[in-house]
């Protein structure tokens, strides 16, 4: 979804923290065993993720990071984006949904108990004022005009170009 809607802003740059992780090649931790080497690198790729956001919005994009965030990442991620007007977005399925996708991926499937942590956990008090979207009946497009429409609605930061853009790519997916 993420890498959907940068695609459909004027300018907009899809960052995922897993590219940051999956750039080390020996000594790579695994998440599965989560260990304070895991911990150490994932510290590692938010900041480089959050570099990276940093140098794209100084160049006119708006970043879009990709993350699951745990209630102990998220000052961080706002210390490392210090700076930039940052609002979390949580695409958040019901369980029994995101399973199932999970299991009907070809790569990175994950077991289900690794799964139900991080969906109980963006669940939690921390993540009540952000804009949480069940994306459970529909396309990476419906998910694309919901956010558009909560932007609208709660004041995200999408310029006056990009939700004109994006009201044209409705209208052009929608036209009923």
């Amino acid at each position: 979804m993420t890498a959907v809607l940068a695609a459909r802003l004027e300018r907009a740059a899809h960052v995922p923290l897993d590219f940051f992780r999956k750039m080390i090649k020996g000594g790579y931790a695994s998440p599965h065993h989560w260990n304070d080497e895991v911990a150490r690198q994932y510290r590692i790729a938010r900041k480089s993720a959050a570099q990276t956001a940093i140098n794209l919005a100084a160049g006119g994009f708006v970043p879009i990071l990709d993350d699951i965030v745990p209630a102990d990442w998220v000052d961080e991620w706002r210390r490392d984006l210090a700076g930039l007007d940052c609002r979390f977005v949580v695409l958040r399925p019901p369980l029994a949904v995101a399973l199932s996708r999970n299991q009907a991926r070809e790569v990175c499937t994950v077991a289900p108990s690794l799964l139900a942590e991080p969906h109980e956990m963006l669940a939690r008090p921390y993540t009540s004022g952000w804009s949480a979207i069940d994306n459970s009946d529909g396309s990476p497009e419906d998910a694309f005009v919901e956010f558009v429409r909560r932007n609208v609605n709660h004041g995200l930061p999408l310029t006056l170009a990009d939700r004109r853009r994006a009201a044209r790519q409705i209208v052009d997916m929608r036209p009923d």
